[in-house]
């Protein structure tokens, strides 16, 4: 921070020099900026239009919004602009989002050219195509913050963005395990052996993301004070076409956090550790485990790091046996069949939730175990709540007859429900 003659701070890259003239410095690409006026507030203003004239000039040598189309455009506004502020330099699913929805379709227009009606079919195509209108709303959002810089930099006068229409997301009902549903998983675990035994009984037991089981490492683990540290998150990177795993951080802040152990997680643990110990020590020089990934908790049968993918796959090959079990009883015990919907690696953490409501744990803490970044996020398990609400309206009976009541109401455990 600069300062004046008197020592008040100006402000960044600004000063006054000794014969009284204010500096402005800054730098674009490189490039320094140095201009000087007698009076700060023409300073200020001369400073700011020449970086952005300077951030123009940057970014393609005579670009003119009749000739540069919008795949090329978006190339350029994702270079300098985006991939700066995200996390680890830039996303390549958050390119690829861009290039399958919009690119395909009309990027290959001059941006001079792009009207509302362009982008409002190429909408309906996509909707057409099959393309969940949450993931339309995530494309047209990217579309909308390249097109403002646009505009921003005179490539465009209009936004055709501004006015489309985009069907509202259809409610999805989260999958949730009942009681009995959990109790029909687990035994088949149990009675299978499942290699990822102990793996899904954590994700019951601590309500954490698929990513971040993958990316555990035994150093996150306080088995003196029973506590579970969640520092990375494992997930997929895209370059050049091949599909590799990197260890990164946490969805967001509030990703970072600590779980206290609930129930059987030590024995579950120290089952998980003895489990690798064997079987590393069973294939010899077969096992695969990745030294850079460092001393992961949870690993495929060969040593490789577990993704999502691998989960997904094996979930449904688990809902496929029961379903089999169930039409064996079916037809042997001549019943009408049992379905169990199929589950997904997420759907433990959404039981994990609704466990947590069941037993009458509070949203707040239920909001810092799950590492939900917003409160209502928490909330939104409104079935379970409601749940809740009826059972004790019936425990109530005759609210208006309010007479010879023999219980009192407990009203330290509401508090944080409301």
């Amino acid at each position: 921070m600069g300062k004046d003659l008197k020592g008040k701070e100006l402000g960044r890259g600004l000063s006054q020099r000794p014969d009284g003239r204010y500096m402005g410095r800054a730098q674009v690409a490189g490039k320094p900026i140095v201009l000087y006026d007698w009076k700060l507030k023409e300073l200020k203003k001369n400073l700011a239009i020449a970086v952005d004239e300077a951030k123009k000039s940057n970014l393609m040598p005579g670009i003119d919004g009749k000739k540069v189309t919008l795949n090329e455009w978006f190339e350029e506004w994702y270079s300098k602009y985006k991939a700066p502020i995200l996390k680890n330099g830039g996303s390549p699913s958050y390119k690829r989002r861009f290039v399958n929805y919009y690119g395909v379709r009309i990027g290959t227009k001059p941006l001079a050219e792009i009207r509302q009606l362009h982008v409002q079919t190429a909408i309906a195509d996509m909707l057409e195509a099959g393309r969940s209108t949450k993931s339309v709303r995530e494309a047209t959002g990217i579309l909308q913050n390249c097109i403002e810089a646009a505009i921003a930099n005179g490539l465009m006068s209009i936004n055709p963005v501004v006015g489309v229409i985009i069907p509202k997301c259809e409610k999805v009902e989260r999958r949730v395990l009942s009681v009995e549903e959990q109790g029909i998983f687990l035994e088949y675990l149990e009675r299978t052996k499942s290699w990822y035994e102990e793996m899904y009984k954590f994700m019951l037991l601590t309500g954490m993301r698929i990513g971040e089981v993958g990316g555990l490492q035994w150093n996150d683990i306080d088995f003196a004070s029973k506590f579970i540290c969640v520092k990375r998150t494992l997930s997929y990177n895209y370059e050049n076409g091949k599909k590799t795993m990197i260890l990164t951080s946490p969805k967001t802040e509030n990703s970072v956090r600590k779980i206290p152990f609930f129930g059987e997680t030590r024995n579950i643990l120290e089952r998980q550790m003895e489990k690798i110990k064997k079987r590393r020590e069973e294939l010899g020089g077969r096992w695969r485990q990745p030294e850079e990934f460092g001393d992961l908790v949870f690993l495929t049968s060969m040593g490789s790091p577990i993704g999502r993918y691998n989960v997904e796959s094996d979930m449904r090959y688990i809902t496929s046996q029961i379903n089999d079990m169930f039409r064996t009883e079916a037809l042997y015990g001549a019943t009408v069949q049992k379905t169990f919907e199929r589950i997904h690696p997420h759907a433990l953490r959404h039981t994990f939730a609704t466990r947590c409501f069941e037993k009458g744990m509070t949203p707040r803490t239920v909001q810092e175990i799950m590492g939900h970044a917003n409160y209502n996020t928490t909330v939104s398990y409104t079935h379970v709540l409601d749940d809740i609400k009826a059972k004790e309206a019936l425990r109530v009976g005759d609210f208006l007859q309010n007479y010879n009541n023999k219980e009192e109401t407990e009203y330290e455990s509401l508090v944080g429900i409301m």
